[in-house]
């Protein structure tokens, strides 16, 4: 049986944040955009993600790819005729705010972007989530924008979501914002709601993470590199702390959810 939303639970801070009072839709044109794609829900089930554009002033998915009762345990009908109101309020309180914390950072980092910058952007952040039968998963969610205004403002969000509850421990919310050179890195604590900024990695940290990824050890990684084994043992600490993560194959996890490796 599937719950009810809160009666209580309402989209007001959302659309405060996206500004999507302001915003006049344009869905046919955006359907046409995505839908024309024939190879867009093949690819969306190769990958085990699912695919959603999503009209901000009117909070609600305009199409669906992919297998998305796969990934988050609701249809693609439920989705469709509820909207983003129903897919929200299956969060639990805590990741809600975090996800409400998280996406005025990406209001605010989008809508100052160049319409170069904005065309390479993405936010990448994670929330869990209750399927229909009261389980929890974590969902990983990376965000592009279809279509801004004349100030910046998204109009229309292309959604790409994946399970990743097998990857990332709970407790904490990440949220990832580039425009395809920079990396801003922020994290939510579910217990207290704070939010901070993380410390960034550098090329040289990226880069060893990237050869751990390969599973090559740190002698093979300080000869490739031309570093000394204890070098390479440092900058693994580092990112360690920088990330907050508990050991490598958390890091590493991390690292790759957030396609910075």
């Amino acid at each position: 049986m599937i719950p009810s939303p809160p009666g209580a639970f309402d989209l007001t801070s959302l659309r405060k944040i996206w500004k999507s009072d302001l915003l006049e839709s344009e869905i046919a044109e955006i359907e046409a955009l995505i839908r024309d794609n024939p190879l867009l829900n093949e690819t969306m089930l190769i990958r085990d993600s699912s695919l959603a554009v999503i009209d901000l002033k009117n909070m609600v998915y305009t199409c669906i790819f992919g297998d998305v009762e796969r990934v988050c345990g609701w249809s693609r009908e439920i989705l469709l005729k509820e909207g983003v109101a129903f897919y929200v309020s299956r969060l639990p309180g805590p990741d809600y705010h975090g996800l409400e914390e998280m996406t005025r950072l990406m209001s605010q980092y989008m809508v100052a972007l160049s319409d170069v910058q904005a065309r390479e952007s993405r936010a990448i952040l994670d929330y869990r989530m209750a399927r229909p039968d009261g389980s929890i998963h974590r969902i990983v969610q990376e965000g592009h924008a279809l279509r801004r205004d004349t100030e910046g403002n998204i109009l229309f969000l292309i959604a790409i979501i994946s399970d990743i509850s097998n990857l990332k421990r709970d407790g904490h919310q990440h949220l990832r914002l580039t425009d395809g050179r920079e990396n801003l890195m922020y994290e939510v604590d579910n217990t207290t709601g704070a939010c901070q900024k993380l410390e960034g990695l550098s090329k040289r940290e990226l880069e060893i993470a990237r050869l751990m990824g390969q599973r090559l050890t740190s002698e093979a990684i300080a000869k490739k590199l031309f570093l000394s084994s204890h070098t390479v043992d440092t900058h693994r600490r580092n990112m360690l702390r920088k990330c907050g993560m508990g050991d490598t194959t958390e890091l590493l996890n991390f690292l790759t959810v957030y396609r910075l490796i």
